[in-house]
């Protein structure tokens, strides 16, 4: 059987790398997108063609295309930057792992010492994107860094730094790409709010899921306290945050489940409450992700690719944990036999 996968190679797809023995994707919150594509090394050639074919060497830009309901969906799209090889004495056997990352990887080649004035969090990473050729998708942030109070030093790469400044104020980052090759950098708070892309089925008739694994730990914050002071007027500055940072997917979130003050102390340096409040709630938003499930699915079970940073509805887990969950990470595994996803799916509420 063919792979349930195509392989496009500065844009265009290449038949010829159908032959590859199997492909994973890695989608995660928080980090690039990865891929591995495994290819047989064939015998026959003293220097092992595969191993210095362009296509597959350094800075290639690879997309992986997977079939969807629409047409076709575009896994990842990135350069090629790593290579493992395996040598059996004779050739059989011998094999070449591709490895590469989305292209929001070619933002961490570089430290930079930029100094931001006069602008917001969201400025900064809108200016970034957008020089780096992706199309921006960027929420507003309130946070302001001016040069008659503080402005905002990086001295870190690009990725770095606008990861950074997602996770300040509650937001994630992550690059997609459409199947026309076009890439959107993502800059918001966790999109939970959205409508589930996909049904996961378990103890059902024609279950989705075989397996599941869930797992709750409330031992965590549900409240920010503290204050700062503005240096320019002396006057408080009010970082407190005791609502949830998100919309919950359940019927309780975190706090009226524990029904007590959990609280901690977050002490920054900040120049107003727009700043402060926004760091209070990017503390709190992995903080009321306090249930994870792991579990895995197919392609022909599900009928569509499950991806990183989306919603899916889970049935049959119960009154308590069946419901919507985000997506926090999928590793897609495509062979000749299967298209198989290992999910990892957060939910920052119960019941529902």
């Amino acid at each position: 059987m063919a792979l349930s996968a195509a392989i496009a190679v500065d844009g265009s797809v290449d038949q010829s790398l159908a032959v590859a023995t199997w492909i994973e994707v890695y989608e995660h919150l928080g980090q690039p997108t990865d891929y591995r594509i495994r290819f047989e090394v064939e015998i026959g050639s003293s220097d092992f063609d595969q191993l210095i074919d362009a296509r597959l060497d350094v800075g290639s830009e690879l997309s992986i295309m997977v079939p969807d309901p629409a047409g076709s969906q575009c896994l990842v799209k990135g350069p090629v930057g790593a290579q493992r090889i395996h040598f059996e004495h004779g050739g059989s056997g011998s094999y070449v792992e591709v490895g590469g990352s989305d292209t929001s990887i070619t933002m961490d080649r570089e430290a930079k010492s930029t100094v931001w004035t006069d602008v917001t969090d969201s400025d900064a990473v809108t200016s970034i994107l957008s020089g780096a050729g992706f199309v921006p998708d960027i929420d507003s942030t309130s946070a302001g860094h001016y040069e008659t109070k503080h402005v905002m030093i990086q001295r870190e790469s690009d990725l770095s730094f606008v990861r950074r400044l997602a996770r300040r104020n509650g937001y994630a980052f992550w690059v997609t790409c459409d199947g026309f090759g076009v890439e959107t950098a993502h800059f918001k708070p966790p999109p939970v709010d959205a409508s589930p892309s996909a049904t996961l089925k378990i103890n059902a008739t024609t279950p989705t899921v075989d397996g599941l694994d869930v797992r709750w730990d409330v031992e965590r914050p549900t409240s920010i306290a503290g204050t700062q002071v503005d240096l320019s007027s002396l006057e408080d500055i009010d970082g407190a945050k005791s609502d949830a940072p998100l919309s919950s997917l359940g019927d309780q979130d975190l706090a009226a489940i524990t029904g007590d003050t959990r609280s901690i102390f977050l002490a920054a340096p900040v120049d107003d409450a727009g700043d402060l409040q926004a760091r209070s709630a990017g503390a709190l938003v992995d903080s009321y992700f306090f249930v994870k499930a792991t579990g895995e699915t197919r392609l022909d079970l599900v009928g569509t690719p499950i991806r990183a940073h989306t919603v899916v509805k889970l049935q049959g887990a119960g009154s308590r944990h069946s419901g919507k969950y985000f997506v926090g990470g999928v590793r897609h595994m495509i062979d000749s036999d299967s298209y198989r996803m290992e999910l990892e799916l957060l939910r920052n509420g119960w019941g529902g």
